[in-house]
């Protein structure tokens, strides 16, 4: 067996640290493309040209909505006709998806400067691409990380709270999916086996947000940086990153792709309230005991994460519905490495039924 441990060159977090872009990226060269949407490059475009100063050309490119084919394309003919030395990523998920993704087909030099920790995205060699209507088209996977990872913790602190908190979301599922993959020498995402180093980490991800994760979310509900929110933004960002990246993943994640085929649903919710009822879904069809299903429904409902259907405006699914999903979670065996042979009738008694568990909470009771 070969172990592969993957990182991206540098990670960098602190408060204001946006001001010292240029100290930690000007060794690529003297010109980027920042990729941002219109409001970021309205709050910190003037931030960031402010810190590299004379002698560098910043274009900033409004990003279209979608990490799609189509946008990832305009955006790289854009960093070609001027001549763009690296890319900056500057935003939630989607615009980390496409900046990877212009970066690693370009082979240019990447940075990624999350505005929000919704997702654990800024560190990993891979990107969700999704077609023009919001649904998963595939997830591809570049020679390296990210070159930087530039976290600023008053950006962050500032944002809605539900941002970090969906994080958190995203988060907790890191450990739940990362164990199948260590327990059973499965493959991580450099095709190699996960290492102590990577399994310890995820499982410090999990630790901390059952440590933290309330208080941090009580610090970002003021406006106020604290420990806890800082290891919090370290756990959503870094450690998860890490952890999902270098043990893989097993269902934790599948159910969420499942979710996302049901195109026809208007409401939209973040990735990692999906995530958190399809971590939900993945400990009930692995049979997971009383004790653990309490601790992980008690964090979720401690700190408003999502716990049943009706919370993911799903809760009048039928049955036409949960075969879909169902679908999307059977399609995803061909990349995630799930613990034993996974049914239809699996999939839909893990989400009937961690419904159901959820509903309980929400009413104040539990299994223990």
């Amino acid at each position: 067996m070969v172990h592969i441990f993957g990182s991206p060159g540098k990670y960098v977090q602190g408060f204001g640290e946006l001001h010292n872009i240029r100290k930690h990226v000007s060794w690529i060269g003297d010109s980027y493309l920042v990729i941002a949407s219109k409001n970021r490059i309205k709050d910190l475009g003037e931030v960031i040209k402010e810190s590299f100063g004379e002698g560098y050309k910043i274009i900033f490119a409004e990003f279209n909505g979608e990490s799609s084919r189509r946008e990832v394309k305009r955006l790289m003919d854009i960093a070609v006709k001027e001549g763009c030395k690296g890319v900056i990523g500057l935003g939630g998920g989607k615009v980390i998806d496409t900046t990877k993704a212009v970066g690693g087909d370009l082979k240019i030099p990447t940075v990624i400067i999350p505005t929000i920790a919704a997702t654990d995205a800024a560190t990993s060699a891979c990107a969700c691409i999704y077609n023009e209507d919001g649904s998963l088209d595939e997830e591809i996977y570049f020679e390296k990380n990210p070159d930087i990872i530039l976290v600023d913790t008053e950006i962050i602190m500032n944002a809605p709270v539900r941002f970090l908190v969906a994080g958190m979301g995203d988060t907790l599922s890191t450990y739940i999916g990362a164990r199948v993959c260590y327990q059973g020498y499965k493959d991580n995402d450099f095709s190699g086996k996960p290492t102590e180093t990577s399994i310890t980490i995820a499982k410090l991800s999990y630790d901390l947000l059952m440590k933290h994760g309330l208080l941090a979310k009580l610090a970002c509900e003021q406006k106020v940086m604290t420990k806890d929110l800082n290891k919090i933004i370290e756990a959503n960002i870094l450690l998860s990153g890490l952890g999902f990246e270098n043990n893989g993943g097993s269902s934790d994640h599948s159910f969420y792709y499942g979710f996302c085929d049901l195109t026809h649903r208007k409401e939209h919710m973040y990735h990692g309230e999906y995530v958190s009822v399809s971590t939900l879904c993945t400990l009930v069809m692995e049979g997971a005991s009383k004790k653990e299903l309490d601790e992980v429904f008690s964090f979720c409902i401690s700190v408003d994460l999502p716990v049943c259907l009706e919370d993911l405006k799903l809760g009048d699914m039928n049955e036409e519905e949960f075969k879909m999903v169902s679908k999307g979670v059977l399609r995803c065996k061909s990349t995630h490495n799930y613990p034993f042979e996974v049914t239809e009738t699996d999939v839909i008694a893990a989400i009937k039924t961690a419904d159901v568990i959820g509903k309980m909470y929400k009413e104040g009771k539990r299994l223990i």
